[in-house]
Parts: C-alpha cells; structure tokens; sequence
C-alpha cells in the first residue's frame, strides 16, 4: 500500500471498499476500452451519448449490488478462505531463483516385493488369429495387404 501515489484513509464499512474499488475498476475498463475503440476507427467519437449511458448504468448498477443483492444473498462456508490451518504457500515469483519455501523432500517408494511364483508364459501366437486380428483391424482380408 506504501507504493501507491495517493493513500486515502476512509472510515467505511469493508464492503463499502470493495464497492468502491469495483465502481473504479469497471470505470477504468470501459474508459479504456472506449479510447482504444476510438483509436481504431476514428469515425466514432470518443464520449458519444450511448458510452456516458452505459458507463452511467454500469456503475449503477454495481452499486445496486452492493446495496441490495448482497444484502440479500450470502454465501457462507466453513472452508471460506481458512488458510491458517493448511499447509499454504504462495507462488513464487517467475524467474526466481532463491525459493522462499525448501522444496518438498523426495519420498523414497518402498521397493517392490518379488513375488513367490515366477510369472507364467504367455501361450503361443497362432498365425490364423493374428491375420484375422489384423484383417479386422485394417479391413483386409491378408497380412499381405499390409
């Protein structure tokens, strides 16, 4: 937050905050969009009356979210966010090359057992059912037409 170039310390509700940063980041996309569609065909202008409407009613209804559907709805879970007590860790950054976190050690898997009886031999491969087994296969009638 240190990093930012304006710090404005509100007394809100947390709620009021998110609304807050919803109303600006909505804002931020439709002015931005706006701008670069003018830049692609200048033929538009850049504030017309259907853009101010629509950034008006986006915005709108944004805060009736906040002020009355969420007032209505919530969704509560016992699981919601609790990281405390999990074994979490955050993604380290791109192209790091000092891990914050000791990478996981290496779990040796118990050796297999041998079993008691050798396995048994596979029976012979009969000539007539392997032609027959490939015929099928590629619609043939001959291993020669392979």
């Amino acid at each position: 937050m240190a990093n930012t170039f304006y710090n404005f310390k509100l007394d809100l509700d947390p709620n009021a905050i998110d609304m807050i940063y919803d109303l600006l980041r909505m804002s931020t996309i439709q002015l931005i969009t706006q701008i670069m569609f003018y830049m692609n065909n200048s033929s538009l202008s850049l504030f017309n009356e259907t853009f101010i409407k629509t950034f008006i009613f986006i915005n709108i209804s944004i805060i009736f979210y906040y002020l009355v559907v969420r007032k209505i709805f919530s969704f509560v879970s016992d699981d919601y966010l609790n990281v405390s007590n999990k074994d979490y860790h955050s993604t380290p950054p791109i192209k790091s090359s000092v891990s914050s976190h000791p990478a996981p050690k290496a779990v040796a898997s118990p050796s297999p057992v041998p079993s008691q009886h050798p396995p048994s031999p596979s029976p012979p491969i009969n000539k007539t059912q392997t032609e027959t087994n490939i015929s099928n296969v590629t619609g043939s009638t001959s291993i020669n037409n392979i």
